[in-house]
């Protein structure tokens, strides 16, 4: 469904280029009645295959929720029996909070990355496969410059992500414990008021919130700062390939139509470029 999806919404740009090609820039070849006939027909056919696109669009929505949710149950239930089969010296130094938040967490962000495996990667691998093909029938050199900002930008994306990492793991960490504390707190709710340490129980509890909010601001901070690099990277690369395309027509290497048409699949192959550093993350 994703695939048909998008090379259905990939077929646009082409009638877009048939178009300017055959009706647009030869005025002359046509009267007026050919020329509306023609590109009516033309645009009509737009109209069907976006039509195709946006009902795999759902259909691809619906079963992905589907396999995601079941993907996640099925960790979730693999992760209880899992956990309920060791041994009891595993739960000696773990709260009762602590095993119920890392399955939460794993199958919350399992599910997520199963959603960006396909809505970007898979889309992305895809769409890209489809437009060097198209490329490369136009002028080889284009389908080179396509292929060789992918490695420049996946690399660049990769680099920059790694420090992630540690931040999110060190958040991973005292969520999960903040899980637990806060579990076993609230359970021996009877104990802590009849010691009095209701107002040092909250304290403690805030101290940890405070430590998880400062680390997912600087991981904030530095996802922003990631954000910015890979766009300005990308729309540099963009522009390149740009300035390209125009040498081409210049050139008369390429028709105005083709032009468009390859400037329109520029926004197809570096949209989802703007992601990977999301994906990555994820991962």
């Amino acid at each position: 469904m994703a695939s048909v999806n998008q090379i259905f919404s990939l077929v646009d740009p082409m009638i877009f280029q048939r178009i300017i090609d055959d009706y647009a820039t030869k005025p002359e070849l046509y009267t007026r009645a050919q020329f509306f006939s023609g590109v009516i027909k033309l645009l009509l056919l737009a109209v069907g295959v976006v039509f195709v696109s946006r009902i795999a669009k759902n259909f691809q929505d619906y079963y992905l929720n589907m396999v995601t949710q079941r993907s996640g149950a099925d960790m979730y239930q693999a992760g209880v029996k899992h956990a309920l089969e060791l041994p009891y010296e595993t739960f000696e130094d773990q709260r009762s909070g602590e095993t119920l938040g890392i399955l939460q967490k794993a199958r919350a962000d399992a599910e997520k990355y199963l959603n960006l495996l396909i809505n970007i990667v898979f889309i992305s691998v895809v769409g890209f496969i489809f437009v060097s093909i198209y490329a490369a029938t136009l002028y080889w050199g284009v389908a080179v410059a396509y292929a060789v900002t992918i490695p420049i930008i996946g690399g660049m994306s990769y680099l920059l992500t790694q420090r992630l990492k540690k931040i999110q793991k060190l958040i991973v960490n005292e969520t999960t414990a903040l899980a637990g504390s806060t579990t076993e707190s609230l359970r021996n709710i009877e104990l802590v008021k009849s010691l009095g340490l209701t107002d040092q129980e909250i304290k403690r509890l805030n101290d940890i919130t405070n430590k998880i909010l400062k680390l997912e601001l600087k991981k904030l901070r530095y996802v922003r700062s990631i954000s910015f690099v890979q766009g300005t990277m990308i729309n540099l690369m963009r522009n390149l390939i740009l300035l390209f395309l125009m040498y081409l027509l210049f050139d008369k290497t390429i028709t105005f139509g083709q032009f468009f048409s390859l400037y329109f699949y520029s926004f197809f192959v570096f949209g989802p470029l703007q992601e990977v550093g999301t994906v990555i993350t994820s991962y």
